[in-house]
């Protein structure tokens, strides 16, 4: 489905270009610092230059320099004592100038111009001024505000996908501001609230300002700020109030506010149920989830898309063949043992699949049942915290059909709100303890449990909780919550907990790909590549109107996972389809996809 862009690719790459552009800015910054001891010392190089070459009393000792160059000459050394011109005697203005010039011209060498030069090209030892001349050379790129687990994470999937970044950052000594350095992309020192640090980070010529700062007041300070400083840009912002968070987008534009926890909770939700998801979106009022798979040798999944798509009822959104190549879409693909496919489908649908894909599937009844789903016996899902991320996953688990037993294990700490809030939620059990204690675990149903989600904001607490619940159930299905992707390496290599989620990854690509083109409310990458929903009304004359799904997605890479039409709700519809008037129609696209068909 997804095709690559030569375009996407070389962007944000360094060229000579730019660095001569930030070179040339940097000097005009410390000329304007120094324009004064400059002007002095040109003044003083004129003046002493003049009086050798019109007035100095020569002598056959002591001859007058021929013309300004060679009186220039011997000004410089005057002014280093290395002059061999002899002394004006009786000559007033001489005495004076062959005082004055050597003394005011080491002190303005020495002290300011030598600086000049020491600072134009030592970047290093001004590296704030450097990474704002830098800054200056970009053009239609993303202004970062707030350098934290969010905004590294927004950066690092923006340089990934080959979109330019800003940032803006208070803290030089904040953890996360080498690697961002480390990638090439320029760091403002300030607050972002500021007219002259947004103007530093290029606003002017930005496409969006994006402020992922854990304070939902700062970040609209920001937004507003820099909606003052210029008009009708694009603002994204983090806010966990959903009532704040409305109000804003009734002002700022819709889908321009997001909560990470809410737009991470649906992924960690549907892992909390299922296995192997790496993220899961909404479309009709529906939840589809999206899971890589490798084709295993003999695999029933084996075979010409068109067909696994129609047996499983799923779509495949990309190919990878097993020698790593990126497989272009086409009606006549087939799928072969060794590529890896990312799958959109229902939860019930990809496992369905997942199943099938058994090497050597024709002996595959021979092999052990796995606990998939939850079932009649393991009906339980223990989320464990109760902060902002485990709130969230409670809610959305609470919101699926069949929805499992859910039991909280909380400290007793928590937000009152929270508290309140699930306690009027119907068959939401609560259970107040350390969840790192097997006892504790083993009250909230561990012996009936398919799964425990931990999700504290810990990464520590998480696994420690993690390992307790495998040491007493050995089966048991782990969702995890961690921000530090080597250690969600090391969970599997050690442990063998494969589903780990980072609330900030997962909800990155959702702000950055709004930042980009605006109005996504989810987006995910795949290789590298940012991919988006996009909700489109077809009216009377839209250029879709009469578009075969199937050649949509084959000559613009977009793919529909849903149309409302007539009142009826078609999931994954049929590629022959075609798009009617009065449709609604939900796409699943690259960036660049929606960008060109909204420009229609």
């Amino acid at each position: 489905m997804i095709r690559n862009s030569l375009r996407a690719r070389t962007r944000g790459k360094p060229y000579i270009g730019r660095l001569v552009r930030a070179n040339v800015y940097d000097l005009w910054l410390l000329l304007n610092e120094s324009w004064l001891v400059l002007i002095g010392f040109v003044i003083l190089a004129a003046l002493t230059s003049s009086y050798l070459a019109f007035l100095y009393p020569e002598t056959p000792e002591s001859p007058r320099p021929q013309g300004l160059p060679e009186a220039l000459y011997e000004t410089l050394t005057l002014m280093t004592l290395q002059s061999d011109l002899a002394y004006p005697r009786g000559d007033l203005l001489g005495e004076l100038i062959f005082f004055l010039t050597p003394l005011l011209g080491l002190a303005l060498i020495f002290q300011s111009v030598l600086n000049f030069g020491r600072l134009l090209l030592d970047k290093g030892s001004r590296r704030e001024a450097w990474q704002v001349a830098l800054a200056s050379t970009y053009r239609d790129h993303v202004i970062v505000c707030g350098l934290g687990r969010v905004g590294l994470r927004i950066v690092t999937q923006l340089h990934a996908a080959g979109y330019e970044a800003v940032v803006i950052e208070r803290d030089w000594n904040s953890e996360f501001v080498q690697r961002v350095l480390n990638l090439g992309v320029p760091i403002v020192l300030g607050d972002a609230r500021e007219p002259t640090v947004l103007r530093q980070a290029g606003i002017r010529y930005a496409r969006a300002v994006v402020a992922t700062i854990n304070d939902d007041l700062l970040n609209v300070e920001i937004a507003l700020g820099a909606r003052t400083v210029q008009p009708g840009i694009r603002v994204v912002l983090r806010v966990f109030n959903e009532e704040l968070d409305r109000n804003l987008e009734r002002t700022l534009g819709p889908n321009s506010a997001f909560s990470v926890s809410l737009v991470a909770a649906p992924t960690c939700a549907a892992a909390a149920v299922s296995r192997d998801i790496d993220y899961a979106l909404t479309a009709g009022g529906y939840q589809l989830g999206v899971a890589q798979i490798v084709v295993q040798p003999d695999s029933e999944i084996a075979g010409f898309i068109r067909a696994v798509e129609s047996a499983y009822r799923v779509r495949i959104v990309y190919q990878v063949s097993q020698e790593g190549r990126p497989k272009l879409y086409s009606s006549l693909n087939r799928l072969s043992a060794g590529d890896r496919i990312t799958v959109i489908g229902t939860l019930d649908q990809l496992e369905e699949m997942r199943q099938s894909n058994v090497a050597f599937s024709k002996a595959a009844f021979l092999m052990a049942g796995k606990l998939v789903r939850p079932t009649e016996q393991y009906n339980t899902v223990i989320v464990c915290g109760l902060g902002k991320v485990g709130f969230r996953v409670v809610n959305q688990l609470h919101k699926l059909n069949p929805r499992p037993r859910i039991v909280v294990v909380r400290l007793g700490n928590d937000r009152p709100e929270f508290v309140q809030q699930i306690g009027q939620l119907e068959g939401v059990a609560d259970v107040i303890g350390d969840a790192r204690n097997v006892e504790v675990l083993c009250r909230a149903g561990l012996n009936e449990a398919y799964s425990v989600a931990a999700m504290t904001s810990d990464d520590l607490q998480n696994v420690q909780i993690a390992l307790a619940a495998r040491r007493y159930r050995p089966d048991i299905h782990i969702v995890l919550r961690t921000f530090s992707d080597v250690l969600a390496e090391r969970l599997v290599e050690i442990f063998g907990i494969h589903t780990t989620y980072s609330t900030s990854a997962l909800a990155a690509p959702t702000m950055a790909a709004a930042a980009l083109v605006g109005n996504v409310r989810q987006a995910f990458y795949i290789d590298g590549r940012l991919v988006a929903t996009d909700e489109i009304r077809l009216c009377d004359g839209h250029p879709l109107i009469g578009v075969r799904i199937d050649d949509l997605r084959e000559r613009e890479s977009a793919l529909v996972i849903d149309v409302q039409r007539n009142g009826e709700n078609l999931l994954l519809p049929d590629l022959d389809l075609c798009l009617a008037s009065g449709d609604h129609v939900t796409l699943l696209a690259p960036i660049e996809s929606i960008q060109r068909i909204r420009n229609r």
